[in-house]
């Protein structure tokens, strides 16, 4: 039956995030007059792409929860994050969040 799943369109850009260590997660917040503000909503956690969903986890709590064909995600232009979008199955709201990676040096 898993021999003709849908793929994602952009799998090489999952592989990319997959499995990296988030240092904290923000949500993006747009208020009725028109501001934005983004707030933490987790530290220390993971991104993982498990059963064709991505999961933002920060300690033993699931943040983020959302379908990859339901979800939009960007990379940050300077490399030390991820911007997911999408419908949010912990909170049940359409989302947006950004995982900050934690750094490593090579």
């Amino acid at each position: 039956m898993g021999l003709f799943k849908k793929k994602p369109k952009n799998e090489q850009l999952l592989k990319t995030f997959d499995g990296r260590e988030v240092k904290y997660v923000t949500k993006r917040n747009s208020h009725p007059d028109g501001t934005v503000t983004y707030d933490i909503i987790g530290k220390a956690g993971r991104i993982a792409v498990v059963d064709d969903k991505i999961r933002i986890i920060c300690g033993v709590i699931d943040v983020f929860v959302c379908p990859v064909v339901d979800s939009k995600y960007y990379l940050l232009m300077s490399g030390d994050g991820v911007t997911v979008e999408g419908q949010n199955t912990v909170s049940g709201n359409y989302d947006t969040v950004t995982a900050y990676y934690t750094y490593y040096r090579k």
